[in-house]
């Protein structure tokens, strides 16, 4: 089964039941100080918490696992998620 490595960041920290996935890491980080900008528009007195960026390894589902997922019997980050491993904290 085909595993590549993508990196995920915290929409809703510290909850990480909802992440922003991306190639790099890099690209993760951008996405999340965009995110950050956007939340502080919507409420400057809001300080959001540091978001999380992971680095994961994801495994492609098989036929098994794709009808899990569309059943919404397992979610696509329980089923494909391998490994996870925190890398870098974004803050402003």
């Amino acid at each position: 089964m085909a595993e590549v490595t993508l990196y995920a960041y915290q929409v809703s920290p510290p909850n990480d039941e909802l992440l922003y996935f991306a190639e790099t890491l890099q690209g993760c980080q951008a996405a999340a100080l965009e995110e950050r900008r956007e939340l502080k528009e919507g409420g400057p007195d809001d300080e959001p918490e540091a978001m999380a960026i992971y680095r994961c390894l994801v495994r492609m589902p098989d036929q098994q696992t794709l009808l899990r997922i569309l059943n919404e019997e397992t979610s696509p980050i329980e089923a494909c998620v391998v490994q996870r491993k925190l890398v870098a904290l974004v803050t402003d």
